[in-house]
């Protein structure tokens, strides 16, 4: 097999190779600081060997375990998982993703023309195998923003609409760097919490491929005033399964992550963030984080 390129998002690791020589391109500028033309040193915790083939594989005629909306499907094909992406009223698959159950490797068939391929894997694909590598090191996908500043992170974490990117684009006016603004990865490095930055940005568009320790954890309310309040543990619980990525359809990639939910709610300082769209939101950030290093020093 030849090299074809480097995927690394966060603690991840995809090592795309063909078996004829390929060039792979990732143009879109989400993808800027993730991909890499050329084999380059990480400190992935996870590595995952996918193969590119060029060609156009029919979907499977049976039911799917899982469908996600018009967009990709699961099956259970045994020893392997098959995903589908991009199939929508066609009979073959943009995209066909084959992942052998113990991670060892996985292989993706990809229909386009011409001599460059792009964008071999990326989402959904990239997302759907991540939450399965998070899985094997105790980490997880949450919907969520993520600003650092002085070495540190800070995650604001809501559903569509909740004001992640809102938020975001008043911190980084702050001086705050945004990571991103939708998607991130929450993980353990060396017994630290840590969060990194995904492809997978929002309206703001913030997709950075850079972690950073997690500081802290909110939740976001939209309210008339800013405030910040403390939050029970069944609460936390019940606010990390609104905005986590957990794939239901495989019991050995569900039941981790849920253990992973689990640890941060009892490890992580979580609290709610009720915020204006409105500098003053900034301000309350920034406070916020202060108060955080200052509960860190007299742990």
């Amino acid at each position: 097999m030849r090299f074809a390129g480097q995927l690394n998002i966060g603690p991840l690791q995809f090592d795309l190779q063909a078996a004829a020589p390929l060039t792979v391109c990732y143009p879109e500028r989400a993808y800027a600081g993730f991909f890499h033309a050329k084999p380059t040193a990480s400190n992935a915790l996870r590595r995952l060997p996918v193969t590119v083939t060029r060609g156009a594989e029919p979907i499977p005629t049976t039911e799917p375990l899982f469908r996600g909306g018009r967009n990709w499907a699961v099956w259970d094909a045994g020893d392997e998982w098959q995903f589908a992406a991009g199939f929508h009223e066609r009979s073959v698959a943009r995209w066909m993703c084959r992942l052998a159950r113990d991670f060892s490797r996985a292989s993706v068939t990809v229909d386009f023309t011409g001599d460059v391929c792009v964008a071999p894997l990326c989402y959904p694909l990239d997302q759907i195998l991540s939450w399965g590598l998070l899985a094997g090191i105790g980490g997880v996908l949450l919907h969520a923003s993520v600003a650092v500043r002085n070495g540190v992170a800070l995650v604001f974490a809501g559903r569509s609409g909740a004001g992640k990117s809102t938020l975001a684009s008043l911190v980084h006016a702050q001086g705050w760097r945004i990571l991103n603004d939708d998607r991130v990865l929450v993980f353990k490095r060396g017994g630290e919490w840590r969060v990194a930055g995904t492809p997978w940005h929002g309206s703001g568009r913030f997709a950075e491929a850079h972690e950073a320790p997690l500081a802290g954890l909110f939740f976001l309310q939209q309210a008339l005033a800013e405030r910040i309040e403390e939050m029970a543990p069944s609460e936390i619980r019940l606010a990390l399964l609104d905005v986590a990525s957990v794939p239901w359809f495989a019991d050995d990639w569900a039941q981790p992550t849920l253990d992973t939910l689990e640890r941060l709610c009892a490890e992580a300082p979580v609290r709610r963030f009720h915020f204006t769209a409105s500098d003053a939101a900034a301000i309350a950030v920034a406070e916020a984080a202060d108060r955080l290093r200052m509960e860190e020093a007299y742990a």
